[in-house]
């Protein structure tokens, strides 16, 4: 299986960024994190999981699978896809990172824009970024922003065709006391242009509905 993120050095740490062709493993044992799942009536499933000293719960709609675990020194990353997709071939995924005592070192618009600036590397079209500023996530502060590319192409097809597709995604780094909090639902499509983004700052609160806020 190949993963869908590359490594990207950044401040000092491998920073797991967009489309690669850097293997991955399967989902494999839940190394120093733990996930809950359960339903409610709201047809959305509460998650939760152990990242270094923190609980982290959010909910994400029902039939989404964990895809990818990893836990790495101070790194932490766990994926999830639609039930039928897979890191191989997605249309929508959801991933959230951590990194273990970085919330003093860096602030949160910056390492946003940090990564907003590599995500070129790996856009064959033009790069989006609109930033929508600082806000309040789980009670921690943080800062958001539209990231997407207009044509990316998609490395991961089965049977080794290339399919070029457009891709596009809310992100959030959210600082808590002591580490950083690194968490993004993107999707994948047509391409695009600038002008026909198909995800903006007039509609990322619905993109974003069926996927409850962080709780730490």
């Amino acid at each position: 299986m190949k993963a869908c993120f590359t490594t990207i050095i950044f401040s000092g740490l491998l920073l797991l960024g967009p489309g690669n062709k850097v293997m991955a493993k399967e989902s494999q044992s839940y190394l120093n994190s733990t996930t809950n799942q359960s339903a409610d009536a709201t047809n959305a499933a509460k998650r939760e999981l152990s990242i270094f000293s923190k609980s982290v719960s959010f909910e994400l709609p029902i039939g989404w699978n964990m895809a990818f675990n990893s836990s790495k020194g101070n790194m932490y990353k766990a994926e999830f896809v639609p039930a039928g997709e897979s890191l191989n071939n997605w249309s929508d995924l959801f991933c959230i990172q951590g990194f273990e005592g970085l919330a003093e070192n860096i602030e949160p618009e910056r390492f946003l824009n940090n990564f907003a600036s590599t995500y070129q590397d790996s856009c064959q079209g033009e790069v989006v970024y609109e930033q929508l500023g600082k806000t309040q996530m789980g009670g921690q502060e943080a800062y958001h922003g539209i990231i997407g590319c207009t044509v990316m192409a998609n490395f991961l097809q089965q049977g080794g065709s290339v399919k070029q597709q457009g891709e596009i995604g809310y992100y959030a780094v959210i600082k808590g006391v002591e580490d950083l909090y690194f968490m993004h639902k993107s999707m994948r499509g047509d391409v695009f242009n600038k002008n026909s983004a198909p995800l903006k700052s007039t509609n990322h609160r619905q993109f974003m509905s069926n996927f409850k806020q962080l709780r730490f």
